[in-house]
């Protein structure tokens, strides 16, 4: 899978999906956040940038939360092949479903079984 996200230099124009262009300045008015010094700001990958507007801190937190493992990323673009890899990861799964899933199907089908049947000519049946 292609790179999604990249950091965004605040300099740069950006283009939504729907083809509307952003100065940098009428994106940081739309995305205050993006102004503040200091602060790391990402946006989607590619020509079409818009498509994402996060800060790096913000899906650090996330993603650590969920379980993705920075300890070895230093760098912003490091932090950013974390996420990706990890969102790659939850993704693909390891094609097998967890007990819980398979334990909620079954209850699933029990209750679909147990349904009383409607007679169609008679709905009140």
């Amino acid at each position: 899978m292609g790179k999604r996200y990249q950091i965004w230099d605040k300099e740069t124009p950006v283009i939504t999906p729907t083809m509307e262009y952003f100065t940098p300045d009428e994106w940081m008015e739309r995305y205050p956040a993006a102004r503040v010094p200091g602060l790391t700001v990402v946006v989607g990958a590619g020509e079409i940038n818009g498509s994402f507007m996060g800060t790096l801190g913000g899906m650090v937190s996330h993603f650590a939360a969920l379980g993705a493992d920075f300890s070895g990323a230093e760098t912003d673009e490091e932090k950013l092949e974390v996420i990706e890899a990890f969102e790659d990861a939850m993704a693909a799964g390891n094609g097998e479903s967890t007990p819980e899933e398979r334990i909620a199907a079954a209850l699933e089908i029990a209750n679909v079984r147990n349904m009383p049947t409607v007679n169609e000519d008679d709905p009140e049946e």
